[in-house]
């Protein structure tokens, strides 16, 4: 058998449910004529029914199930980069909804050599979108209102060549380890090595997080996580430090218990959180 064009990467964790929707909505996207596509999906040390859910998808454009034993989605992400076959390799999410021409758009430039890699726009599903949500909050759920040169890993595309020089996903960032910004990581180190990262300003995929994700306990773990992922990039990879880091803790700690009193947020369990809250406790958490 030849090898295959492009690669469409899936790396999950206990999520079967969403996941079959996703993988149905891949049955029946677009292939352009003469593609050749897989379908790989990394089960994340799942303990559901996500395997099950994988050998299922048969139809269209099959599934290869691979078992990542040790949690964490960059160490899952590269084990897809090592199973993966093709030219071109996209990643999505489990939690998406391709648009129909999702390959072609995302695939298309990296197959021309137009660029290096590739980040299309992602819209919230409809059924999530509030009305006190401001751009922190789309950005955090992954749905930019501008969509930037910076890989997100719901809707991101590389060439393989780009391997060569940065050659996976830092395992200690990233969902299942600090939490965030391995994807941030990744695309500044293409742009230092000298790639090239096109936008695609059209939505090429729906995002449809599990709606418990908007309650304030969630964004308040977002934060910490963030703050924390911030902290390990600013001294393992820009080998650089925060001046009185304890007294800005301090600070940011006071701003927020102060401004908590004069502008009280919603309870724990209440969806949303104000974006001064979010940044405070980023900041605390980093200097931390």
């Amino acid at each position: 058998l030849s090898s295959p064009n492009v690669s469409v990467i899936i790396c999950t964790h206990n999520n079967a449910d969403s996941l079959r929707k996703t993988l149905h909505a891949f049955q029946h996207i677009q292939i352009p004529e003469g593609w050749k596509v897989e379908l790989i999906v990394v089960d994340n040390a799942s303990t559901d029914q996500t395997s099950n859910v994988v050998r299922a998808t048969s139809a269209g454009l099959p599934a290869n199930y691979h078992f990542e034993p040790q949690k964490g989605l960059s160490r899952a992400r590269n084990t897809g980069l090592a199973a993966a076959g093709g030219e071109v390799i996209l990643f999505t999410d489990d939690d998406v909804i391709p648009c129909g021409d999702w390959l072609e758009k995302m695939a298309g430039p990296l197959l021309t050599n137009q660029c290096d890699a590739i980040t299309g726009r992602i819209k919230l599903a409809s059924h999530l979108v509030r009305p006190w949500m401001q751009p922190m909050h789309d950005v955090w759920l992954a749905a930019a209102r501008v969509v930037t040169i910076e890989l997100i890993g719901a809707c991101m595309g590389i060439h393989r060549k780009v391997l060569e020089r940065v050659p996976g996903f830092d395992a200690e960032l990233g969902a299942g380890a600090l939490g965030f910004a391995e994807e941030t990581l990744f695309s500044n180190q293409l742009t230092v090595a000298g790639y090239t990262i096109q936008i695609i300003d059209e939505v090429c995929v729906e995002h449809h997080p599990r709606e418990s994700r908007l309650a304030r306990k969630e964004w308040l773990a977002a934060a910490k996580h963030r703050g924390r992922s911030a902290a390990y990039v600013l001294h393992h990879w820009e080998h650089s430090d925060l001046s009185c880091s304890f007294l800005r803790s301090r600070y940011y700690q006071l701003k927020l218990w102060a401004r908590r009193v004069v502008e009280p947020p919603p309870g724990l369990e209440e969806e949303g959180s104000p974006v001064w809250e979010l940044s405070y406790i980023v900041e605390m958490e980093k200097c931390k």
